[in-house]
């Protein structure tokens, strides 16, 4: 596909998107002592009790120190559980303690609140709009990660 001048405004464009998205994520966060680079890990714990922290990793497509440290600070806040399992004593699980459990409708509230914001004067389909910046996320990710699959 040949390019054109104006191809190159997509990344100057997502990245101004994800900075703003995450400062309006990080504002609503703050009472819970969270910020955007944390409140993901509560989603994903909450659908998958019990989850290594390999596949929480996976899942990120982070670099794994970033997943550790924010896991750390979610144990440390109280929201999250670390134990070594039982099976495999090299293996750490991950599931939410109580507490988290208690902020988990929050957090996807105040989640769909910032989205909405976002979309809200968009006339297009935002399931297709959604999809094709997955497809967009997914596409970059591949070309970084030369022999992984997505």
């Amino acid at each position: 596909m040949a390019t054109t001048g104006n191809d190159s405004d997509i990344v100057k464009w997502l990245s101004i998107a994800n900075r703003y998205t995450r400062i309006a994520l990080d504002r609503r966060l703050q009472p819970y002592r969270l910020n955007a680079s944390m409140y993901y890990y509560i989603l994903r714990l909450h659908e998958h009790p019990r989850l290594t922290q390999d596949k929480l990793i996976s899942l990120t497509y982070l670099n794994p120190s970033n997943v550790t440290r924010a896991v750390n600070q979610l144990v440390n806040l109280g929201y999250v559980r670390k134990r070594q399992s039982k099976s495999d004593r090299r293996v750490y699980e991950l599931s939410l303690t109580k507490r988290g459990e208690r902020i988990y409708p929050d957090i996807v509230k105040l989640r769909q609140e910032v989205a909405d914001n976002l979309l809200a004067d968009m006339a297009t389909d935002h399931e297709q709009l959604v999809d094709q910046i997955r497809q967009l996320a997914l596409k970059a990710v591949a070309n970084e990660t030369p022999g992984e699959t997505t």
